[in-house]
């Protein structure tokens, strides 16, 4: 699976409101789309405190991009993220 680069801003709440599959979580908002964030080595459920971090910044996201999902295998700040 080739790696993928996308930039976009990280936030923690609620997904799948309503269903059996509602939790919280992190999301990665890029100009196209909402993904689910998560590390290949991190938890498949709920919050992975290392991402819950980055709540609130853009970052530039290195990784593979599912259906669903963007399985996060390294990442900087973005250039435009007061951190960056």
């Amino acid at each position: 699976m080739p790696n993928e680069t996308v930039v976009g801003s990280v936030s923690v709440g609620p997904v799948a409101r309503g269903s059996k599959s509602e939790q919280r979580t992190v999301t990665l908002t890029t100009d196209e789309r909402v993904w689910l964030l998560r590390r290949i080595d991190g938890p498949r459920w709920g919050t992975d405190p290392k991402l819950v971090e980055l709540d609130g910044h853009r970052i530039r996201a290195v990784g593979h991009a599912g259906t669903g999902s963007f399985l996060i295998t390294s990442w900087d700040f973005a250039d435009d993220d007061p951190d960056g």
